[in-house]
Order: structure tokens, then C-alpha cells, then sequence
């Protein structure tokens, strides 16, 4: 995503401090649902801290997917055992059921509603049956945000799209995953935990 390339090194200083607080961990380390060895797909890695950090450190073999290149230079020095791929999430070039889980914090909520939808539909085609995708997005009770809205991060201006959290639920039975778990955290991410039905 162009955006990100235009505020990567401000996002490098900025990530630093909020992987001091953890933001994301605990929900990443949905590892204790992933055997040891599990390979984990990261969705929007970035530069890979702290959630690529954390889920090597639990054991895990992590390949990271931006489309930001300059946050790809970034992930491949923090993460330099975890291989790291330029692409969309809708058009990924993995095998089928390579993966045993995948995460995809802060991206979904920058694709439109339809491509939402094709990156589920391309998560769900690499993910083994029972494994869990972990992503954040937006949660509003009553608004549909097929529209989006406009929000800026260090003077960049990003959009951002959403379905209702029931609408969430219908385009994840959609694709083949069952919607398990829905929380906020402390700082107002919204966290879905969907597994792959078959």
C-alpha cells in the first residue's frame, strides 16, 4: 500500500513504542492454538514487530505478506528468519492449505467491502481446515461502511471501510470460516477469531 511506504520510517519509531505496550500480542499468540512448527501467514506484516516477533518467538514459522515495500526492508532486518513477500492479500501466490493460521492486524479496515471479501476468500483457499485467522476491523453495531471514511497518520491520508460485526459473521460463513470470538482491546482494536470450517 503506497500510504505506508510514504510513512515508513515514521511508523518504524512510532511501532516501537507500541510494541513496548504489547498492543496485539496477546491476541497473535493465538499460538497456543497453533502446534510448535505451525507456518503462520502475516497478513500486512509490515515491519514485523512486535506480531511477527512474538509468533517466532512461540515456535512458529512465520512468512510475512506487505505491499509496502519499504516496510518489507524494514520486516526482513527485525525479522531476518521469516520470509518476507511483496503482495495483496487478494491475490496471494501461496498453495493451497499451506497455512495452519494466519493474522492480519490493521489491514482489512483499508480494503473496500469487496475486497475484503476476496482476501477472505484468498485466506480461506490457504488455510487448513480447523486453522484460525485472526484479523482487526472495524465494529460498528448499525453502520454499514461501504463508503468509508477518511482518517490521517502522520499526514498521510489513509481510507478506512468496514462491515457490522454481523455482517462480518456472514461474509466469514461466506468463505468457508466460522466467526468463534469477538473482543476490543484497550486501545479500540477490534479483534475477530474466525476458523476454517472445510
Amino acid at each position: 500500500m503506497r500510504e505506508y511506504d510514504l510513512i515508513a520510517d515514521w511508523y518504524a519509531s512510532e511501532r516501537v513504542d507500541t510494541a513496548a505496550d504489547g498492543s496485539g500480542v496477546p491476541e497473535v499468540v493465538l499460538a497456543s492454538s497453533i502446534r510448535t512448527g505451525g507456518r503462520v501467514l502475516d497478513i500486512g506484516c509490515g515491519n514485523g514487530l512486535p506480531l511477527t516477533k512474538a509468533l517466532l518467538n512461540q515456535g512458529h514459522r512465520v512468512v510475512g505478506i506487505d505491499s509496502a515495500t519499504k516496510m518489507l526492508r524494514r520486516f526482513r532486518i527485525n525479522c531476518p528468519d521469516a520470509l518476507a513477500v511483496r503482495a495483496d492479500v487478494q491475490g496471494c501466490p501461496f498453495a493451497a492449505q499451506a497455512f495452519d493460521a494466519a493474522i492480519a492486524w490493521g489491514v482489512m479496515f483499508h480494503l473496500r467491502q469487496a475486497e475484503q471479501a476476496q482476501a477472505l476468500a484468498s485466506v480461506s483457499r490457504m488455510l487448513k481446515t480447523g486453522a484460525p485467522f485472526l484479523f482487526t476491523a472495524g465494529y460498528p453495531d448499525t453502520l454499514d461502511d461501504s463508503q468509508g471514511h477518511t482518517g490521517v497518520m502522520n499526514g498521510v491520508e489513509f481510507r478506512y471501510y468496514s462491515f457490522t460485526k454481523d455482517g462480518y459473521r456472514s461474509v466469514l460463513d461466506e468463505y468457508g470460516f466460522a466467526l468463534v470470538d469477538f473482543h476490543v482491546d484497550a486501545g479500540q482494536n477490534g479483534y475477530y477469531l474466525a476458523r476454517r470450517t472445510g
